[in-house]
């Protein structure tokens, strides 16, 4: 008798221990699914601060993204302490507006303080590095700035921030190749930034057959008063493991000589 009740409470046991582990099952499944999050990132070329009336205005900047509520944004020509942005850090002062982490890429000195790149995330920034790209020596020094972040402190991604060359179509595309190089593996990447390059340019063409592009052609950034070309760039790697939810220009925007451009992916 009494072995039958040991018996009993065994199966007992075994049976809680059967629904706990499939409780926890659906947990982690639960969990999972929850780093399915969309991410919104937005790029933008600020013109260090100077919108299209040749005033500087970082307020105009800070609208655009209270209005867009980007999570993660890109910035190009950014600068740090120069003369001509009134010895402010941009790069500061913007995440002092919108209450985001931040962090500043160098690419040259200049005006008296520095200029480069920055990115702003609501998410923590885990980790942030420098890459030098390809150069004649003769141009202007060109930066990729690469931070990873923690979204909802449940999974990683890589922010690839680009500003390239405007004055040499050959440094342009040796560029382009640098950055299809060192970051097309299989971490989740999202490259950004202002490529000074066209659609119909062949680099960009490479670029675009293997990344997960935003924005179709016709999605023009440049000038921001009168949009002609597209040069401003949303774009995942790998391509079978991110969906582009939706995309747009931001348009009407004076804080620039560029249009914002803002998107908002999932990860497979």
């Amino acid at each position: 008798m009494a072995s039958q009740k040991f018996d009993g409470m065994i199966k007992q046991i075994a049976l809680i221990g059967i629904c706990l582990f499939l409780s926890g099952t659906n947990h982690l499944r639960a969990q999972s699914n929850s780093t399915k999050r969309p991410v919104t990132v937005m790029s933008f070329n600020i013109h260090a601060g100077y919108g299209t009336d040749g005033t500087f205005d970082l307020l105009k900047i800070g609208n655009q993204f209270r209005e867009a509520q980007p999570d993660i944004v890109c910035l190009q020509e950014v600068d740090r302490r120069t003369r001509r942005s009134q010895g402010k850090d941009l790069t500061l002062e913007l995440a002092n507006i919108t209450g985001f982490h931040s962090f500043f890429g160098k690419a040259i000195p200049h005006d008296g303080g520095d200029y480069g790149l920055a990115i702003l995330s609501k998410y923590p920034i885990l980790e942030a590095k420098v890459h030098s790209l390809p150069s004649d020596g003769i141009a202007e020094s060109r930066i990729a700035l690469e931070v990873m972040i923690h979204i909802q402190g449940i999974y990683k991604i890589r922010i690839v921030n680009v500003h390239l060359d405007h004055s040499n179509k050959e440094v342009n595309r040796s560029q382009i190749r640098c950055l299809d190089s060192k970051f097309r593996d299989e971490f989740p990447t999202i490259l950004a930034g202002d490529f000074n390059q066209t659609m119909d340019d062949k680099g960009m063409q490479q670029l675009t057959k293997v990344w997960n592009l935003s924005m179709t052609d016709d999605a023009f950034t440049y000038p921001s008063n009168n949009p002609n070309i597209k040069i401003d760039y949303l774009m995942a790697y790998p391509r079978n493991k991110w969906k582009v939810e939706n995309a747009q220009v931001l348009k009407d925007s004076r804080a620039s000589d560029h249009l914002p451009i803002i998107a908002t992916f999932s990860l497979l």
